[in-house]
Formats: C-alpha cells, sequence, structure tokens
C-alpha cells in the first residue's frame, strides 16, 4: 500500500483527515515556502497548562506516526511525510479552554472549519487526545474514551525543522 493511501487511511476517521488529505495536494512555489519559525516565549498571561502545551507531540494512530507542534500565538501544525517522503506540516490554529474537565481544545482546520475535541495532560507528562469521532462540524465530545490517542513529548521545540514544507492556513 502507498504512503498517501496508508496516511489517509490511519487519519480517515480522526480529527487529521482532512489535514493529510492536503499532504497529497502538489505544493507550489507559495506553499513550498520557508516554514514558519515560531517565538519560543509564551503570551505573558499563558496558564502552566498553555506553556506545557508548546512543543512537538508524537502520537500513532492507525499504525501511522505524526507529530502535533504547539506554536505560541495559537498556531498549531500537523507534521508527518508526504507520498514523496518530504516532511510537510499543515498549519493551523488551536484555543484550549481549561475551565472544563475534560479540558476543551478547538482546532481551526481552515477559516471555516472548526473541530471541537478534548484533552488531558498526564502524570507522566503525555497527553491524551481525543481524535477518532472528531470532525468539523459535530459536537465536542463529553469525555476521553480508551481510542483517545495518546501523545508523547518529544521536545519542546516549537519551530519547524528547516526542511520543512509548510501547507499554509
Amino acid at each position: 500500500m502507498s504512503n498517501s493511501k496508508m496516511i489517509g487511511k490511519a487519519i480517515a476517521r480522526s480529527l487529521c483527515l482532512g489535514i493529510l488529505i492536503s499532504f497529497n495536494a502538489s505544493l507550489g512555489p507559495a506553499s513550498a515556502a520557508a516554514p514558519i519559525i515560531a517565538q519560543e516565549t509564551a503570551a505573558p498571561a499563558a496558564s502552566s497548562i498553555d506553556k506545557q502545551l508548546l512543543g512537538q507531540w508524537q502520537g500513532v494512530a492507525s499504525g501511522e506516526s505524526f507529530t502535533f507542534v504547539f506554536a505560541p500565538e495559537g498556531k498549531l501544525f500537523l507534521m508527518a511525510k508526504g507520498p514523496d517522503g518530504a516532511a510537510r506540516a499543515q498549519e493551523m490554529r488551536y484555543k484550549v479552554n481549561l475551565g472544563e474537565k475534560p479540558m476543551h481544545l478547538d482546532v481551526r482546520l481552515s477559516s471555516t472549519e472548526t473541530v471541537e475535541t478534548v484533552f488531558e495532560l498526564t502524570a507522566e507528562g503525555q497527553m491524551r487526545l481525543q481524535l477518532k469521532g472528531t470532525y468539523p462540524g459535530l459536537a465536542r465530545p463529553n469525555s476521553l474514551n480508551e481510542q483517545a490517542t495518546l501523545f508523547k513529548k518529544v521536545s519542546d521545540a516549537t519551530a519547524l525543522p528547516a526542511d520543512t514544507q509548510v501547507i499554509g492556513f
């Protein structure tokens, strides 16, 4: 099975479906521009949870590995390998509501599409994020279930690798 089909299959039932499909789009000169380099400092009023989120989180869904990069100013990148093996990142926006249990995460895939989901940070420093069953326009899940994706923080860096092709927001 080709890499692009595996990526599509792996993420088809999750938040990442629309994002990874866009990885198969041909990249023009504007899309292949240098990645956006995030600042390494959080907003002054950022909470402890907001600061903990900043960085690179790696998870596996349906056997496929991918990385979320939470960056300052509400920027979020989904990094994965494209069908040609090149590193690609889809730029999105995120917003966290810490006043809810589990905490709410809104991910804006585009100016018109938002996915509402829930997450928690574990005592081991990992993140459980409900991806399965979340799509733009569907109601936010009330809780995390046994199918929640477990992410491990692999880096505090909020900048993308220099050779990453960025698909803009």
